[in-house]
């Protein structure tokens, strides 16, 4: 079982910074949030962001850098 959470999370790394870039590129807000909800959804639960109910575009902006900073340290 530990062998497949370790597969998982070695596809996550390969399909998070490119949802991040898809994200940044995005210009609907309402899709940006849903794209980052998704992604939020992807990472440990010890590094998932606690996502305010108001979100902006600038908040968003934010939260993929927070993700993929953390994201490139793991």
């Amino acid at each position: 079982m530990k062998a497949t959470y370790q597969q998982h999370q070695d596809q996550h790394q390969h399909i998070i910074p490119q949802l991040i870039e898809e994200c940044n590129d995005e210009h609907d807000l309402d899709r940006r949030i849903e794209m980052l909800y998704h992604i939020n959804s992807m990472l440990a639960k010890q590094h998932q962001l606690k996502i305010p109910s108001l979100i902006t575009n600038a908040y968003i902006n934010t939260a993929l850098y927070r993700i993929e900073e953390t994201f490139c340290l793991l």
